[in-house]
């Protein structure tokens, strides 16, 4: 099975991670373990932005749930962003926008984690 490489960056002490087009299990995969990899170097603010994602299939969302349940194992805080009205609905029709928070925008997101974390750079 290929690797499949997951755009991210850091930005402060936040990880933006972007899933790309089609969240499905290969790239599901690939977001999970970048976000362990990001979660055993002491990073705690994690974003998902779903710009340009399409299409999430069950596969992709039950591997998302594991992401969710990692990072507050770990104590940390995960926002998703820019998720399109049928992935909000979704996300909706499946419970899962009581489990983690969402922002419109990377911006809003990355602002919502300077607030909490009071950081001076923000």
């Amino acid at each position: 099975m290929s690797r499949v490489e997951i755009k991210s960056r850091l930005i402060d002490d936040t990880a933006v991670l972007y899933p790309g087009t089609y969240l499905n299990q290969l790239r599901g995969e690939a977001i999970e373990s970048r976000c362990l990899e990001l979660l055993s170097e002491g990073v705690r603010s994690v974003i998902i932005n779903f710009e340009g994602t399409e299409l999430i299939n069950s596969i992709g969302i039950s591997i998302l749930i594991g992401v969710i349940e990692s990072v507050r194992e770990q104590s940390g805080k995960l926002l998703l962003s820019n998720l399109s009205p049928s992935n909000r609905e979704l996300f909706d029709v499946l419970g899962l926008l009581s489990q983690v928070e969402l922002s419109e925008t990377e911006e809003e997101a990355l602002s919502q984690f300077c607030s909490l974390t009071g950081a001076a750079q923000c």
